[in-house]
């Protein structure tokens, strides 16, 4: 038995955390919820007890073994390294140290080896969670020999936290009424509409998002070199991201041997007289799975779209995967 401390607990993400520890029955003795000065004297759930937040900046790291921080980057640069001197184990859901090359950029579905000879006070990093559902589904397909990936992304506004779901509820509640409504968290109205635009851009016209997408995924699949084009756009959702992939291959396409691949990886793959030949973000929230559906070739391109729930699947069922690999290799032993 140990402890642990979920860092950002208060946040979307953070719960959804807690909540899956206590689904899987992580064997914490002790889990504290800790968050910033804005949470003070708020509580989470963990399964059927409340947990009182306790204040960051005051919170001693050398009460636990492990700490999964999903607080964002600022939080991760300030507070992993104090968290890492007491000797905690940190998982960390920010792109402070995704690339890294001395930090372990971890899916446990597609290079769990990286976990190996972990020991305490060891730092894993945990991608994007747009990276993490389409690594999963592009990794079965590694044999194929991939040329060049293509990949449009269609990515809820709770991957902007909770503001931005009050925003999208507020402003599309404000268009039914004839109300006007101001854009805090976007830069232009979400309601009713998309934004082909997440994150500032670069001097090469690439955002923020879709950089994370093609930086990130190279590492983690060891694809260096693989020509990744990515298009990030916010749609009026609340929760559920989705992909249009298309990845071209040197190999011969047989599509019963890639819905094969998928499969034995743990992949949801919907046939054409299933669920009506698809599933929507909507379908996706909610559950672990991973959702291909629509998969199709064009000469030696495969194409298929892909949904997932972006908060508890790409985001914080990997840090708890990623927690339970290390216990039963007895990092914290």
């Amino acid at each position: 038995m140990m402890q642990l401390a979920v860092v950002g607990a208060a946040g979307l993400v953070g719960q959804s955390v807690l909540e899956l520890l206590a689904q899987r029955q992580f064997p914490a003795e002790r889990v504290f919820a800790v968050d910033g000065p804005e949470h003070e004297a708020s509580t989470v759930s963990y399964g059927n007890l409340e947990l009182d937040i306790r204040q960051l900046d005051e919170f001693g790291f050398e009460n636990v073994a492990l700490a999964i921080f999903v607080a964002g980057d600022s939080v991760a640069r300030e507070y992993v390294p104090q968290a890492r001197a007491a000797g905690v184990t940190v998982i960390d859901f920010s792109s402070a140290f995704r690339l890294d090359a001395e930090v372990p950029l971890v899916v446990p579905a597609v290079n769990a080896e990286q976990l190996a000879g972990l020991e305490a006070g060891a730092l894993v990093a945990v991608p994007n969670c747009t990276v993490t559902p389409l690594a999963m589904a592009l990794r079965p397909l590694l044999p194929l020999q991939p040329k060049r990936l293509t990949v449009a992304t269609y990515q809820s506004v709770s991957g902007s936290g909770q503001k931005a779901l009050e925003e999208l509820a507020e402003q599309t509640t404000a268009l039914f009424s004839q109300r006007e409504s101001e854009n805090t968290v976007f830069e232009k109205r979400i309601a009713f509409n998309v934004l082909p635009q997440i994150g500032a851009l670069d001097e090469d016209g690439m955002a923020e998002e879709e950089r994370s997408i093609m930086l990130e995924l190279r590492r983690l699949l060891q694809q260096a070199e693989l020509p990744i084009e990515a298009t990030a756009v916010r749609v009026p959702v609340f929760f559920g991201h989705a992909w249009a992939v298309s990845l071209e291959v040197a190999a011969d396409i047989d599509l019963v041997q890639v819905k094969n691949r998928l499969v034995a990886a743990g992949l949801q793959c919907v046939t054409a007289d299933q669920h009506g030949g698809h599933i929507t973000p909507m379908e996706a929230t909610g559950n672990d799975g991973v959702w291909i559906s629509r998969l199709r070739k064009t000469g030696n391109t495969i194409q298929f779209w892909l949904a997932a729930d972006n908060v508890r699947v790409g985001a914080a069922l990997n840090c708890v995967l990623v927690a339970e690999a290390m216990y039963k290799a007895g990092v914290f032993e």
